[in-house]
């Protein structure tokens, strides 16, 4: 009687491609983000107004969802209505909120100064998370708290600690600082998502009613601040931010967590300051300055403290 021995090198094989194939998708999600950074800094040099351009961002993304989630999202309507609440919730704080509010930074503000401001993402989470539900916190990540915070602050006040007594904070400094603090509930929101609802068509509900909110807003603002530029330039731009940023980078993220797996995936998201503050360099032209490499290494070694004790993992995995 032959007995097959287990096919422990072509399954370890296996695994590590599916998982090396889901760093980079990982990746590359994380760098459609980044770009949004970009284009939204962009847009405004052509005068495309935030509320505006978030309203055709996520206008788009909803016709791209529909288009190949609509199928989906529609056999799950009734668990959408059941969570209602929840849902509504949710795309008030990130597709009305924070992006809105983003954009609005990238307005008064460098691509570079907005997106590392954006960095202490985890560490407000981590807050959140203690203000909320009275998560322990160790020694360890009070320390990460502390250098995170610190580097945060140098960035804002740009070196000049005078800044911060006084409360001159610029206009842009404090909408990014909004921006961070909706983006930190959303991502601490998500934990209650619910389970019955897939990702693509919980998107795309929370994309209609983050339409619908915006509608009379947008209408607003295209009648007594400014209207939606129609060009070329402003077409790519929502494109982009729609297509790219929204329907590829949310497709590639929920792939590569399913390949790589939740855990590892979240750590992904501190790439994004990197990304987007390279791209503003590269493509945008800002120059970095020494507050801002300070700063960004002070809150690099906080996150670290802060969340180095959740990737621990067994010998052998």
């Amino acid at each position: 009687m032959t007995v097959n021995a287990p096919p422990t090198a072509a399954t370890d094989a296996e695994t590590r491609r599916r998982i090396m194939s889901g760093y980079l998708l990982l990746i590359l999600a994380v760098l459609m983000w980044a770009g949004n950074s970009t284009v939204g800094r962009a847009s405004a040099g052509e005068a495309i107004p935030p509320m505006a351009f978030n309203f055709w961002r996520w206008t788009t993304a909803l016709a791209v969802f529909t288009l190949f989630f609509g199928r989906s999202t529609w056999k799950q309507r009734h668990e959408i209505l059941k969570h209602w609440k929840f849902v509504t919730a949710f795309s008030l704080v990130s597709v009305s909120g924070f992006n809105t509010v983003f954009y609005f930074a990238l307005q008064k503000s460098t691509a570079l100064q907005v997106t590392l401001i954006q960095s202490i993402l985890p560490v407000l989470i981590l807050l959140i998370g203690l203000a909320v539900l009275r998560e322990r916190i160790v020694i360890r990540q009070w320390w990460g708290i502390l250098f995170s915070i610190g580097g945060a602050a140098l960035i804002i006040t740009r070196g000049d600690m005078a800044v911060l007594r006084s409360l001159a904070l610029s206009e842009g400094d404090i909408w990014a600082l909004g921006a961070v603090f909706l983006w930190a509930w959303q991502a601490f929101l998500m934990r209650w998502k619910p389970r019955t609802i897939d990702i693509m068509p919980f998107m795309s509900a929370i994309a209609f009613i983050g339409v619908v909110v915006m509608l009379p807003l947008y209408l607003w603002e295209n009648a007594n601040v400014a209207p939606m530029p129609v060009t070329r330039t402003s077409i790519l731009f929502v494109l982009y931010v729609a297509v790219m940023a929204s329907f590829v980078g949310t497709t590639c993220w929920n792939e590569g967590t399913y390949r790589a797996g939740g855990a590892q995936a979240g750590y992904f998201g501190n790439l994004f300051p990197i990304f987007a503050g390279a791209l503003a360099i590269l493509i945008l032209g800002e120059q970095p300055r020494w507050y801002h490499g300070i700063g960004a290494a002070s809150v690099v070694i906080g996150i670290w403290l802060a969340t180095a004790h959740h990737v621990r993992r067994p010998a052998g995995r």
